[in-house]
């Protein structure tokens, strides 16, 4: 049986929200690509060096040496 907290928790529940996407301009996405890499993610620093060549130029080169 349900405690009376189980069941207010089950009442608190939002209602079902269908997920949206967001259609990105190639700028926008480039920004964001920087932002990332800008960050540290070395996902989005490789996707940045491989897709915009001049837009990796302008981050600081990671210190980090790879094995």
């Amino acid at each position: 049986m349900a405690n009376p907290n189980e069941r207010k928790a089950q009442k608190d529940r939002k209602p079902y929200e269908k997920p949206t996407a967001t259609r990105l301009t190639p700028e926008q996405a480039k920004l964001k690509l920087i932002d990332l890499a800008s960050k540290g993610d070395q996902a989005a620093k490789d996707m940045l060096e491989a897709l915009f060549p001049e837009g990796a130029q302008k981050l600081p080169r990671s210190t980090k040496k790879s094995a």
